[in-house]
């Protein structure tokens, strides 16, 4: 292992594991906000917040003219939030799409008091789901209604509610092959992203370099959303989603980072991936084993397509995720990805964020050289001069 890829494995595994310890929700990414700004400006690194609670990084280039890049991901995992409570007796709200096991009887979690205490808690079962969307929902593994109940371990006064819930299973566990956590989708993304602006921090790029960590992801791209409305990154700026996603034929775990191509409802920019296309060109000159996968990942959205609403030009990475949303065989289970999938994507992040402010035209400049000859012209003149009538 170079010292590099040493240096990149112990901070990105650091932060991931900092990351892990805290209990997020949707709505209730305070605790990763403030870490990973405060981090951030420990590196150096130009850091601001804005009035939605989503964070921004900078590495600024030295052309403030060029178009930057930035790499967005959420602060945010599905989960639950207390609305009511009687003694003992909680009712939830759900956060976000969650597994149907998730709302069974017996189904373990933490309710986060105001004091930051885990206080473990028993599902007691979910309202039933109505409407044929609802339904149909359920028969695809999803919980159908966003209403659960559950009964504290122990009576204990809430106090003013709402108040954030999670699966109660292991922060993280990192071991040669995998890594797995309640909350891989996607603080995995964040740590990539983080340990890349870390690396650069020292570096000189042309064009500015950003890290945007958002909120309320998982209830409709919320942050995201906004930061492109109000165009808070300038509008020639390439946008880079970091995700995790669910594994699936041509984007699988182990088998290296994915350039995603599109989610569910958009299909994304071959003038935005050009850059990662370039910087995995770079890594392969001295590294060629280096693994990619190239794949429409449509299980679910990103927030590469809340920029693409709003004009920006956006591609994507994605690391393959096994249990995603927790929704595991035997029911509610960590999410696994590949060890080396992650150290992948931060290397593959580093890369292509010394690319910004410079253009990139990839392979599809190939197609415009060598020139077509006035013989080529001719020979298909003649092939369809000659075709026989059908």
């Amino acid at each position: 292992m170079d010292s590099r890829t040493e240096l990149i494995q112990c901070t990105s595994f650091e932060i991931l594991s900092d990351l892990a310890k805290f209990p997020v929700t949707s709505y209730w990414e305070d605790a990763p906000a403030a870490y990973l700004r405060d981090r951030a400006k420990r590196a150096g690194l130009e850091v601001s917040m804005d009035v939605w609670g989503n964070v921004l990084v900078k590495k600024p280039g030295t052309d403030h003219r060029s178009p930057g890049i930035a790499f967005v991901a959420h602060m945010d995992h599905p989960g639950y939030e207390v609305v009511a409570q009687r003694g003992d007796q909680l009712v939830l709200k759900t956060l976000g799409g969650v597994g149907v096991a998730a709302g069974t009887e017996g189904a373990t979690i933490l309710v986060i008091d105001a004091c930051g205490r885990r206080l473990k808690a028993t599902v007691t079962g979910a309202e039933k789901a109505e409407g044929k969307l609802q339904k149909t929902r359920e028969l695809a593994g999803w919980l159908g209604t966003d209403t659960v109940y559950a009964k504290l371990d122990r009576d204990h006064d809430l106090g003013r509610l709402p108040r954030p819930v999670v699966p109660d299973l292991p922060d993280c566990i990192i071991d040669d092959d995998l890594i797995s956590m309640r909350a891989a989708d996607d603080l995995a993304g964040c740590a990539a992203i983080l340990t890349a602006l870390e690396m650069l921090a020292e570096s000189t790029v042309q064009g500015s370099v950003y890290g945007l960590f958002t909120r309320a992801e998982e209830v409709g791209l919320i942050g995201a959303r906004l930061v492109a409305e109000k165009q808070l990154l300038p509008k020639n700026t390439v946008i880079v989603s970091v995700e995790t996603s669910s594994a699936l034929p041509g984007a699988e775990i182990g088998q290296g980072v994915v350039i995603r191509t599109g989610d569910r409802t958009a299909t994304f920019d071959y003038e935005a991936e050009v850059y990662l296309n370039t910087a995995v060109e770079r890594i392969r000159s001295s590294e060629q084993g280096f693994k990619v996968q190239r794949q429409l990942m449509s299980a679910g959205g990103c927030e590469a397509a809340a920029f693409k609403a709003y004009g920006y030009k956006v591609t994507g990475l994605a690391l393959p995720l096994g249990c995603w949303h927790n929704r595991g065989e035997s029911g509610v289970e960590l999410e696994i990805i590949s060890t080396n999938d992650f150290l992948g994507e931060t290397l593959l992040i580093v890369e292509t964020s010394k690319l910004a402010g410079t253009e990139q035209f990839g392979t599809l400049e190939g197609l415009l050289d060598p020139p077509i000859t006035e013989g080529d012209r001719l020979k298909c003149d003649r092939s369809i001069l000659n075709r026989p009538e059908i």
